[in-house]
């Protein structure tokens, strides 16, 4: 019994957009999709050469415009400037693709584009800076309950995908995060730290892939949370040997 879902891909790389394409054409579900780009309008980005793209593929093209840099410098505590312009970005594009796209749309589905470069760039970065072990999930439902969101390039490389792009000569736009635009950041950091380490460690990729594995699960990140504070807990209130020791060495004195 073939089924039949409605939709929504966020076009970050025309790899996805394709792929969605080619499975439209030989899976046996029937489903339908839609797409989405968010425009920050900022100098440094600029989608709009999409739209003649999207239109020539015959596809419903939603193409939002949200200052989200200008609205950056006045959201913060006192009407100051953000503390994290990576957050609040991230924050107002979840905004725009759930409320604004997806609903309004009757899109029970969320496609986005990020592959294993990415996962294993955040993983990092949550490691080193928050003390957490996690990366982007490959298959979720938010909150709400009402839409779900899958990624299904989290195994492929990006290098994989830029020769996609290449051999079919399709658009590129040049960096999608507002934040990165001006200045290094901390994924690019992370970028650079993993592609030195692939030099020495050619697998390298293959076998973070999978370590990721489990904690791109839905489930695992409050498991890994609840697991946490339970053992940060537990040993706060257990003394250490030598602390034990000493005090019931006090106690007999």
């Amino acid at each position: 019994q073939h089924q039949h879902q409605h939709q929504m891909i966020l076009l970050v790389r025309s790899t996805l957009l394709h792929c969605l394409l080619e499975f439209q054409r030989k899976l046996p579900i029937k489903f339908e999709f839609e797409v989405c780009t968010i425009d920050p309008m900022t100098p440094s980005f600029d989608p709009s050469p999409l739209i003649p793209y999207i239109a020539s593929l015959g596809l419903k093209y939603h193409y939002i415009r949200d200052n989200i840099v200008e609205r950056a410098n006045v959201s913060g505590k006192n009407g100051q400037v953000v503390t994290s312009l990576c957050s609040f970005c991230a924050r107002m594009k979840r905004g725009n693709l759930y409320a604004s796209t997806a609903r309004k749309n009757n899109c029970n589905k969320l496609v986005l584009a990020q592959h294993l470069d990415d996962c294993a760039e955040s993983f990092f970065m949550s490691l080193m800076h928050n003390g957490c072990i996690r990366t982007m999930k490959a298959h979720y439902q938010i909150n709400a309950g009402d839409i779900s969101v899958i990624r299904p390039m989290v195994y492929c490389r990006e290098s994989l995908m830029t020769d996609f792009v290449k051999q079919n000569n399709l658009p590129v736009i040049n960096e999608n995060c507002p934040a990165c635009f001006e200045e290094p950041k901390e994924r690019a950091r992370m970028k650079k730290l993993l592609s030195r380490e692939e030099t020495l460690y050619p697998n390298i990729h293959d076998n973070i892939r999978r370590s990721l594995i489990p904690i791109m699960h839905d489930d695992m990140s409050g498991i890994l949370k609840c697991y946490t504070e339970e053992a940060v807990a537990k040993s706060r209130k257990e003394p250490g040997p030598g602390k034990k020791n000493k005090k019931n060495k006090l106690n007999k004195d």
